[in-house]
Parts: structure tokens; C-alpha cells; sequence
């Protein structure tokens, strides 16, 4: 999930920090997100869903079931 949602980000020539700003968390969060250190709340991954104009079955899209995300 984590290279999706940079993926989809970079594509919107959204940066880092903005798509944190947008959803309301902390830029190193956003970073550890997308690095895989950290997990977000499904509530969190609808804000960030939101905020790329997608769903977060698009942010899931290419997931292997028991893959860490």
C-alpha cells in the first residue's frame, strides 16, 4: 500500500508534506507511512484516500493478502 499511495501522490504533484497538511497528520508520519515503518488507522487511510481523489481500495490495489503494508 505504501508505494501506491506515493505512487498516486507523485502523479498528482502532490508533495510529502502537503498530502500530510491535507489529512492532518505529521509530515514524518506521512514519510514512515509511505516507508512502511508505520500503519494508519482505516480512518486515517479514507482521509488520505480523500485527499488524493481515489478510495482506499484504489490505495490497496496490487496488495498481496498477508503482505506487510
Amino acid at each position: 500500500m505504501r508505494n501506491k499511495i506515493k505512487e498516486i501522490r507523485l502523479a498528482q504533484q502532490i508533495g510529502q508534506r502537503e498530502l500530510a497538511r491535507l489529512v492532518g497528520v505529521s509530515a514524518p508520519f506521512m514519510h514512515d507511512l509511505e516507508c512502511g515503518n508505520r500503519n494508519a488507522k482505516p480512518e486515517t487511510m479514507q482521509k488520505i484516500a480523500n485527499a488524493l481523489g481515489c478510495t482506499v481500495a484504489d490505495l490497496k490495489a496490487g496488495e498481496r493478502d498477508g503482505a506487510a503494508s
